[in-house]
């Protein structure tokens, strides 16, 4: 994601503590202890009960636990309200998840909150330390939701977050100076690597290769390029594939080539389908497939790029010449 806030912030499954901060030890305590056993085991009902329990008796644990399971819907029911409740007397306790979770409702409009509670409630989580909420409050500030737009502001708080060594807040950072200044860029995205973020490993790589503020180096971009591809980036998949076939950066190899543009294909990159479609037409490092060749050439559809999609025609248009026609009929089929 280059920028935009689009995916939710939320705890998630939340990392509960062992035991909560007791207000009435013993009774808290076991409640406290039994819910979390409950959820750990899926037993969100009887988890919901015993955490109602323990979070009016004072742990903020449970209070975060009843909200989760009531916002997700965990027990068969959703109740938004209720779960804002439970969020709110953890909050009151200081609770860090449940600033975050009452934010992520705000950033939503969900029971009744509003993106200026959002901006609220996540300032009072990134003053606690929380990158996710030091991200999503950039994006609030940055797109000025709930709060005036300051392009400062916002990238302060990537850098903080960055700071606290997060890696997707040194990737957005590349991202906002983007196309301004690519080298600057380049070197988040570089940090961001090396912290194991895949996408950013993936933008390093195509930087290294294509960007021309950056001079061109074949080593850096397969690195990349590979780091990305080992972590499952579809895209990195058929472009350090390519590296392989060209012998650019890496060492030439029809065979490892083809394997990474079958990868790249079977995870449904459109360039990976193009590419490993080549290769079986071809028999390039794999057994020639004129059956596969096909499937895998129309499977790839249109890029919207003329050139690149004029060699795509000019495979089809070749196989569909050259090839019986029961071979491209079971292809077809196969769509």
């Amino acid at each position: 994601m280059c920028g935009a806030f689009a995916a939710p912030i939320a705890i998630g499954t939340p990392a509960f503590a062992s035991a909560p901060t007791l207000s009435n030890p013993a009774e808290t305590q076991a409640n406290y202890d039994i819910a979390l056993q409950a959820f750990n085991g899926g037993r969100y009902s009887e988890a919901l009960r015993l955490s109602e329990t323990a979070a009016n008796l004072g742990s903020s644990d449970a209070a975060v636990m009843a909200g989760y399971i009531l916002r997700y819907g965990k027990a068969g029911r959703t109740d938004m309200t209720t779960a804002r409740r439970w969020y709110e007397k953890a909050a009151g306790q200081g609770h860090p998840d449940a600033y975050v979770a009452l934010g992520e409702m705000g950033i939503r409009g969900q029971a009744g909150l509003t993106k200026t509670d959002a901006v609220s409630w996540l300032t009072r989580a990134s003053d606690a330390g929380r990158t996710d909420a030091m991200r999503a409050l950039s994006d609030l500030y940055r797109m000025g939701d709930g709060v005036k737009a300051s392009s400062k502001e916002s990238e302060n708080l990537l850098k903080k977050a960055s700071q606290s060594f997060d890696a997707e807040a040194t990737k957005r950072l590349g991202d906002s100076l983007f196309e301004r200044d690519a080298k600057k860029a380049l070197k988040h995205y570089e940090a961001a690597a090396a912290a194991g973020h895949i996408e950013a490993a993936y933008i390093a790589g195509v930087m290294y290769a294509e960007n021309f503020d950056i001079r061109p180096d074949g080593d850096k971009s397969a690195q990349y390029l590979r780091q990305a591809a080992d972590g499952g980036h579809p895209a990195a998949m058929a472009d350090y594939g390519l590296r392989v076939y060209q012998g650019y950066g890496a060492s030439q190899s029809e065979a490892e080539a083809a394997e990474w543009f079958r990868k790249a294909a079977e995870a449904g990159d459109a360039e990976g389908q193009f590419l490993y479609a080549f290769t079986l037409a071809k028999g390039e490092g794999v057994a020639q497939d004129f059956e596969g060749a096909y499937y895998w050439v129309l499977k790839s559809g249109e890029s919207g790029v003329d050139e690149y999609d004029a060699d795509k025609r000019a495979l089809r248009e070749r196989l569909e010449a050259n090839v019986d026609g029961a071979v491209l009929a079971r292809a077809r089929a196969r769509l």
